[in-house]
């Protein structure tokens, strides 16, 4: 069954930034197609003043006048607008919201901490299989924190955003005196446990900041993951960048508009994870617009892989029978493996990814289709699993379009041996099953390939034997030979 279409848009008044987001959902799938953001600075001053930013203001007003002509010329009228700490918290909060609701053409939603708590943690649980932890969403002048996985719990909003603590001259050892008191406030870290799901753009910039320093090849960010040492090393440098001109080039050439919170955002990240029996940090791309996104269309709570597949390589209805066909051909095949990926479960959907995405490189060039497929597959912005599990579906893919497929030297370091194995075995079973069946399902179906002893048999009906074609065979032989074992072929 074909998952359901439709595109619907977030506009975040937030903080430090005003954005416009604009998203194709399909299924459980939620895939971005437009982002643009104004870095407004509305909280800026604001706990000294009590009020937005007169300069603020003028940026937010201007940029909600631009996002509806853009909305009004797309013909998009499924969008929401929601607003977050600095205009709830601001006196002149509910006036802005009066007249940014007059320029926007809709009313605008002022979200409470707990809300924002709440809408951010659907966003994390909508791009993450079986999230196990705790969120917290980092924004301009506020950090919302909420239990994701096992049982429900209120979320909380803390004013602790860079705005709210950046207030007068910077003195490290008393701001994090001030973060540290703050925190054992909170009731959601002190019964924390499993991962720490980091939401929000100054810690999505300490990822990449991270992935410069320990020279990390595959630069997604969704997914990615931090020890507590390597937030420890990245808050030094951001803490150096205070009197070191080198550091303070280093996080400028990352991302210049947030270098100078990085600091205080490292700071809280590292006392987050000192303070609580967290394992360590999972950057997610995914937050409250998602959350309000979910909110606004119903999208089921259910794993993003599979729909996110589909979604972004665009698979028509016979691509998709294909897909699914071809991983109930291949699966009696493989022979049964230590867990790669924790459970047998886990494994399965990562392999059930890799075929669906067995015939999205059809209209490639054939002298660059498995390199482009691969690349494809390797940094697509689907959500749902982790790096490896990335790599591994790409690898597979690369050895499904070419026999030999040599990945480029520096993603081999995200994948274990065993995975490097599964994946070659699980794309030659590839190739061996869309040269057989002319990639369509239905002649699929009609066939098995199954272990007997110690060959690799693959069975027909008497109706398909002229399937049985000589590159059938070779391919046959490949995929037996890839699995140890030797090819046979039954016409029954």
């Amino acid at each position: 069954m074909f998952p359901k279409s439709e595109r619907a848009a977030i506009i975040d008044i937030g903080s430090n930034s005003v954005r416009l987001v604009i998203y194709d959902v399909l299924g459980a799938s939620i895939l971005p197609t437009f982002n643009e953001k104004v870095m407004a600075g509305l909280g800026q001053g604001l706990m000294r003043t009590g009020h937005l930013s007169v300069e603020g203001r003028e940026a937010a007003i201007r940029a909600l006048g631009r996002y509806r002509a853009i909305l009004k010329a797309l013909g998009l009228r499924n969008f929401t607008a929601v607003a977050t700490a600095a205009v709830r918290s601001a006196e002149d909060g509910p006036d802005f919201i009066k007249t940014a609701s007059r320029v926007l053409g809709r009313k605008i939603l002022t979200l409470s901490g707990e809300d924002e708590a709440r809408l951010s943690a659907l966003g994390v649980e909508a791009s993450f299989y079986k999230s196990e932890g705790i969120i917290g969403d980092l924004g301009g002048s506020s950090l919302e924190f909420k239990r994701v996985g096992g049982r429900s719990a209120r979320g909380e909003s803390l004013m602790l955003g860079p705005l709210s603590l950046a207030e007068g001259d910077f003195d490290p050892k008393a701001l994090r005196k001030t973060i540290r008191t703050e925190l054992k406030k909170s009731r959601v870290l002190a019964s924390a446990s499993g991962r720490f799901y980091a939401v929000g753009g100054a810690w999505r910039t300490l990822a990449k900041l991270n992935m410069q320093l320990e020279n990390y090849a595959l630069q997604v960010l969704q997914g990615y993951q931090m020890t507590e040492s390597q937030v420890s090393r990245v808050t030094k440098v951001c803490l150096d960048s205070l009197t070191n001109a080198a550091s303070r080039s280093m996080l400028e050439a990352i991302d210049k508009r947030r270098a100078k919170h990085l600091p205080i955002a490292a700071m809280l990240l590292q006392e987050i994870l000192a303070m609580s029996s967290l394992e360590g940090v999972s950057i997610s791309s995914s937050g409250l617009r998602e959350g309000v996104l979910r909110d606004l269309t119903g999208t089921p709570t259910a794993d993003p892989l599979m729909d996110g597949v589909i979604a972004f390589a665009r698979l028509d209805h016979n691509q998709i029978q294909f897909g699914q066909a071809l991983h109930d051909f291949i699966a009696p095949a493989l022979a049964p493996e230590p867990d790669l990926f924790g459970s047998p479960a886990a494994d399965k959907r990562i392999e059930q990814a890799a075929c669906m995405m067995a015939d999205s490189a059809g209209r490639f060039h054939p002298d660059h289709r498995s390199i482009m497929a691969y690349d494809q597959a390797l940094r697509a912005p689907y959500s749902g699993l982790s790096h490896s599990e990335r790599a591994l579906i790409a690898y597979a893919i690369g050895c499904r379009y070419e026999k030999d497929f040599k990945r480029p030297a520096e993603y081999e370091g995200l994948t274990t041996p065993e995975q490097d194995e599964r994946s070659r075995q699980i794309g030659s079973a590839m190739r061996l099953g869309a040269v057989f069946s002319g990639r369509s399902g239905p002649i699929l179906r009609r066939a098995k390939l199954v272990r007997r002893g110690d060959t690799l048999q693959l069975r027909v009906g008497k109706a398909d034997e002229a399937m049985l074609s000589d590159t059938v065979r070779r391919r046959l032989s490949q995929t037996a030979s890839q699995l140890n074992l030797k090819p046979d072929t039954s016409i029954d």
